[in-house]
């Protein structure tokens, strides 16, 4: 799964690679975390753009996967670990930005307040959190994807989607979003929170 991913979707989500640090006004030198990385593309994205980058992912292939891609970037600015989105292994207040894409759909409700709550914690005050999944409703194409995918995953993606997605997230955490945007067509939301 972790070698289809890195070969076909990383490329079809070049678009969100980029709005994502546009929206989130990643600067060089800044620290960020990359929240469920993945194969870490969005991470070396923004290692590229200067930041100083650290990506987690519960997921040993992937993090096999963005390792190998660490080391073909060869900068000690970037590092990956396996680690829970859940309950960060990072201090408080340590990152100036923090950023998850496309993975709070696939988890239940209660993970996906633990998973904002700890990026807030890690955050510094003032610094900046960016959420990005699917839009409310999902386009029929994302639906029928996460549909192939089935099991818990997609129950998970069901009960987001039912749930209102990201703002009825947000705004049951009391958070307030700062700006908006979308990617891949509007069929994915990006909200950039100040903490």
């Amino acid at each position: 799964m972790s070698s289809f991913y890195a070969a076909v979707i990383d490329r079809a989500l070049r678009g969100l690679r980029h709005a994502l640090p546009e929206l989130a006004e990643i600067r060089p030198g800044q620290r960020v975390l990359d929240v469920c990385c993945g194969t870490g593309d969005q991470a070396v994205h923004l290692a590229r753009l200067g930041a100083e980058v650290d990506g987690i992912d519960l997921d040993p292939a992937m993090i096999a996967v963005a390792e190998a891609r660490r080391r073909r970037f060869d900068r000690d600015t970037l590092r990956f670990q396996l680690a829970d989105a859940a309950a960060l292994p990072f201090g408080a207040a340590l990152f100036d930005a923090a950023a998850i894409s496309l993975a709070l759909h696939e988890k239940t409700f209660d993970t996906r307040l633990k998973v904002v709550s700890e990026m807030r914690r890690v955050v510094k005050p003032g610094g900046v959190i960016v959420l990005a999944d699917f839009g409310v409703p999902a386009r029929r194409f994302f639906s029928f994807i996460e549909s192939l995918v089935g099991g818990e995953h997609y129950a998970n993606f069901k009960d987001y989607q039912s749930g209102g997605g990201l703002l009825k997230l947000v705004h049951g955490l009391n958070l307030t979003v700062e700006n908006r945007a979308a990617a891949l067509g509007g069929g994915v939301d990006l909200l950039k929170i100040r903490n």
